[in-house]
């Protein structure tokens, strides 16, 4: 797999880390977002992470910038990104890192899509108040990739 096969379009899903089971899948639920990546042929990654808006709405985004890890040609693609919010909107103060890699592609398998897995740190406290979301919290992630 080349780097700019990773460009497009992803279903970007994040679950919070509880080993105990729930009976409400939704209470793992972090977040379901929209993931627009391009990565270049030296392999830095550009996008944004998009929020869902309220209809005619300007959706809120994260400006998103990273790197494909360079790895042996035998392991699955590894990469970097750093996400944070857009001056002068709601979600200006957030900072996200993320670690992850390109998901096994099965050779007898059917209808299977492109997927990268990881794991997400909020980097940066944001909100306050009651609604204050403290740095340090940590989920995993699966972002499915859209058809072009």
């Amino acid at each position: 797999m080349s780097e700019p096969e990773l460009s497009g379009t992803y279903t970007y899903r994040s679950f919070l880390n509880r080993p105990e089971p729930v009976e409400d899948f939704n209470k793992l639920r972090f977040a379901e977002l929209e993931l627009r990546l391009f990565v270049d042929p030296e392999g830095a990654i550009s996008g944004e992470l998009v929020f869902p808006g309220s209809l005619g709405a300007e959706p809120l985004a994260m400006d998103i910038v990273g790197k494909v890890s360079k790895v042996p040609a035998a392991s699955p693609v590894a990469f970097t990104l750093t996400g944070k919010g857009r001056t002068d909107t709601p979600i200006a103060d957030f900072h996200y890192e993320y670690d992850g890699g390109v998901l096994r592609h099965w050779e007898t398998g059917i209808n299977q899509r492109m997927t990268l897995a990881g794991t997400v740190l909020r980097a940066k406290d944001h909100g306050s108040g009651a609604s204050l979301a403290r740095a340090g919290q940590t989920a995993s992630f699966l972002a499915v990739k859209r058809d072009a």
